[in-house]
């Protein structure tokens, strides 16, 4: 109780775009649970097989990826809360599209704008939050936006699984349309119960609109020029052009690039992803096929460490005020890897629940925190960019392990995809603690961390970004 009293205060301090920024989110998180749950069954009930379903998965991915450079270079230049309204809106237009499509062409091209869409979205989270918050109230800020979307989500799927159920049971719903409007529903019931039951999400999600129009301007202003850059803008054109790569060259030697934040941040993603991609896609059929367990009860057990996981989440702040984010991240995932290795190689189920809730718990509970710390590591104006670059690194990362762990899983066995993995934690975990664990000074309260340029060296931030 204590615990959610001080987020209730936390919340109250927050910034005003920040407070807004989590209302928008909690709204729209249970229309996100609803599409989860109810989506790929929408599309089996029309008719479609499994393959065309991961085509449209596929598509979607690929318009992610398309769109997630130019994602970042928008957010640094045109600010949150522009980027925020036009891309909810283009996302309603075309999740509207693929509920009420039926045909594959007009279903991939929604999905494909969907996910250019949803590219924006994805990559303002982190910087939008670090711009609209203080150094001191920004681990609550983090954890507490991560544990309001999994809540909601996990909201928006029970009430998922239910309403297409309910759906049914009203005749007047499922009787005939005119042949005029045969167009917009389905004509078989089953199709159609999971259409409606996906329109509702949409208009679930619309009152998420308003917190963001409420939301003030956050359109970065032009950069000051110091002294000496507008000596160098008064300079001729060849001379400046000399001095520039003078600069560059110097700011850009290989040793500088290597332990650049930016590099070493995108590499402890790469390594995390091609961890993850391993072993997490095939959790259920580890459960379900190799251990005994049903379904139902897989279900019971992810939506169980979901819970737990949001608990500790909270936590993570409290640990970090004592500790410092990075050793809060350090130690909470170092713990997780006995733990996934214990998983890897036993066959008693009970055992093998109590460790995927701690687990999951102690490997995710401080994902805000390094998303805190992997925006404050770079300079405000290279935000953007700096997550789209972190996010390609991991999601691409995880792509390219994901079909060789099935391979794995297929060949061999289980135990080496967890052994594999865990080895992949070890050093990422490492690598991010040796780079950055004399950076803990600059957790201090009060103290804007590595807000400007001037706060860090130039070599920091050039080349990648």
């Amino acid at each position: 109780m204590f615990l959610l009293v001080e987020y209730v205060r936390e919340f109250g301090r927050f910034q005003r775009n920040a407070r807004l920024y989590l209302i928008s989110n909690a709204l729209s998180g249970v229309t996100l649970g609803i599409i989860l749950v109810l989506y790929n069954l929408y599309l089996t009930a029309l008719g479609y097989r499994p393959d065309f379903i991961g085509l449209v998965l596929f598509i979607l991915t690929l318009g992610v990826g398309i769109a997630i450079f130019p994602a970042g270079v928008c957010v640094d230049r045109f600010g949150g809360k522009a980027i925020l309204i036009w891309s909810s809106v283009a996302i309603g237009i075309c999740g509207t599209g693929q509920m009420l499509f039926r045909q594959p062409g007009p279903l991939l091209v929604s999905s494909f704008l969907v996910g250019v869409a949803s590219a924006f979205v994805y990559v303002v989270n982190a910087p939008f939050l670090t711009t609209n918050s203080t150094p001191a109230e920004r681990a609550h800020l983090f954890s507490l936006n991560i544990v309001l979307t999994l809540a909601t989500t996990v909201l928006g799927e029970l009430l998922g699984g239910v309403l297409p159920l309910w759906f049914r049971t009203v005749s007047w719903l499922m009787a005939p349309f005119p042949a005029w409007f045969s167009w917009a529903l389905a004509s078989e019931p089953e199709p159609r119960s999971y259409q409606l039951a996906l329109l509702l999400a949409g208009i679930i999600a619309a009152p998420s609109f308003l917190p963001l129009f409420l939301m003030s301007n956050d359109r970065p202003s032009p950069p000051t020029l110091t002294a000496p850059e507008r000596v160098r803008d008064r300079m001729p054109l060849q001379q400046r052009v000399r001095l520039t790569l003078t600069q560059w060259r110097g700011e850009t030697s290989l040793p500088a690039l290597l332990v650049s934040p930016i590099v070493v941040l995108t590499v402890v993603q790469v390594l995390v992803g091609l961890g993850a991609g391993l072993f997490i896609p095939y959790f259920n059929l580890y459960f379900v096929h190799y251990l005994g367990a049903t379904s139902a009860l897989f279900g019971v057990i992810d939506g169980g460490a979901n819970a737990f996981n949001a608990l500790l989440t909270l936590l993570a702040p409290l640990l970090a005020a004592r500790m410092g984010k990075i050793n809060t991240i350090t130690f909470t995932r170092m713990i997780s890897v006995p733990l996934l290795l214990i998983i890897g190689f036993s066959h008693f189920l009970p055992l093998v629940i109590v460790l995927y809730f701690l687990r999951q718990g102690t490997m995710d509970m401080a994902v805000g925190l390094f998303q805190v710390f992997s925006m404050e590591a770079i300079s405000k104006q290279h935000r953007g960019l700096a997550n789209s670059v972190y996010q390609v690194a991991g999601q691409s990362a995880s792509a390219i392990s994901t079909p060789l762990g099935g391979l794995i899983i297929a060949r061999i066995g289980y135990p080496p995809v967890f052994v594999a993995a865990a080895i992949l934690y070890v050093i990422a975990i490492s690598l991010l603690y040796f780079r950055f664990r004399h950076d803990e000074k600059r957790d201090e309260p009060g103290v804007e961390q590595v807000e400007s340029a001037d706060s860090i060296n130039h070599s920091d931030i050039s080349s990648p970004i």
